[in-house]
C-alpha cells in the first residue's frame, strides 16, 4: 500500500473480525437476508397491533354508524388475514428448509445481530 509508510498497519477491531456477515464463505448473506426478514416479520406484527388498536378504536367512537363499524371489522379482518399470512411465511419455510436442506429448522437457526 502507497499509504502503509504514512500510516503504518490498521489492525480492525476484535469484537468484528469475527462477526456473523464477514464472508460468503461463512453464509454472511444468507445471515443478513435470515436477519433482514425475520426484521421485515417484526415490522409486519407491530403493524397488525397497531392496526388493531386504530380498529378498536373505531368500533369504540362509532357509537353504531354502520359505516364505521364496518370500516374496522373490514380492519380487523385484514389484520387477522396479514398475521395468517406471516404465520404461514414461517411454516412455508420450514417445508422448504427441510425439502433443500433436510432439517425443517435450518432457516430459523440464525440469531438477529449476531456480532461474535
Amino acid at each position: 500500500m502507497i499509504y502503509s509508510g504514512i500510516f503504518g498497519t490498521i489492525k480492525p477491531p476484535s469484537n468484528f473480525t469475527n462477526n456473523a456477515y464477514d464472508t460468503l464463505q461463512n453464509n454472511g448473506l444468507v445471515n443478513f437476508i435470515s436477519n433482514l426478514i425475520y426484521l421485515l416479520i417484526i415490522i409486519a406484527g407491530l403493524y397488525a397491533v397497531v392496526n388493531f388498536i386504530i380498529a378498536g378504536y373505531l368500533y369504540i367512537t362509532s357509537y353504531g354508524n354502520p359505516q364505521q363499524l364496518s370500516q374496522a371489522a373490514t380492519k380487523i379482518l385484514q389484520t387477522l388475514i396479514g398475521l395468517i399470512i406471516i404465520a404461514a411465511a414461517f411454516v412455508i419455510a420450514g417445508i422448504i428448509g427441510y425439502i433443500f436442506f433436510k432439517e425443517s429448522t435450518f432457516l430459523f437457526q440464525l440469531k438477529l445481530f449476531k456480532l461474535i
